[in-house]
C-alpha cells in the first residue's frame, strides 16, 4: 500500500505539473509552487505558535493538552505536505490544515482502531 502511494503521488504530481505548465507557462507554475510553500510555512508557523501557547496554558492548569497534541500531529503532516513541491500535495496539505477535516480523520481513525482492537 505504501509502495503504491510512493509511486502514485509523483505520477499525479508530474502529470499536473505538465498540464499546468503547458497552460500557464513554466515560470508561472514555479512561482505558484513557491508561493504555496511560503504561504504554507506562514500558516503552519502561526497555528503552531497558537497550539504551543494553548498547550502551555492547559499544562499550567494541570490539564493534559490532548487537543493540542492532536493538532500538532495534523500540523506536522499538513506542513510537510505544503512544503513538498506539488499541487496535489498542496491540496491535501491545505485540507488537512482545516479543523473539520482533522475531526473527520480523527473520527475515522478512532473507529478503525477501535474495531481492530475488539477483534483480538
Amino acid at each position: 500500500m505504501i509502495f503504491l502511494i510512493f509511486i502514485l503521488i509523483p505520477v499525479i504530481e508530474i502529470s499536473i505539473f505538465i498540464t499546468v505548465g503547458s497552460n500557464i507557462g513554466i515560470l508561472n507554475t514555479i512561482a505558484i509552487i513557491l508561493l504555496t510553500a511560503i504561504f504554507g510555512i506562514f500558516l503552519v508557523r502561526r497555528r503552531g505558535l497558537g497550539l504551543l501557547l494553548n498547550a502551555r496554558q492547559n499544562m499550567s492548569k494541570g490539564v493534559m493538552p490532548t487537543e493540542e497534541i492532536k493538532g500538532g500531529i495534523f500540523l506536522l503532516i499538513s506542513g510537510l505536505l505544503l512544503i513538498t513541491p506539488g499541487f496535489f500535495t498542496d491540496c491535501i496539505g491545505f485540507a488537512v490544515f482545516l479543523k473539520p477535516v482533522q475531526d473527520f480523520i480523527t473520527l475515522k481513525a478512532r473507529s478503525y482502531f477501535t474495531s481492530r482492537t475488539r477483534r483480538y
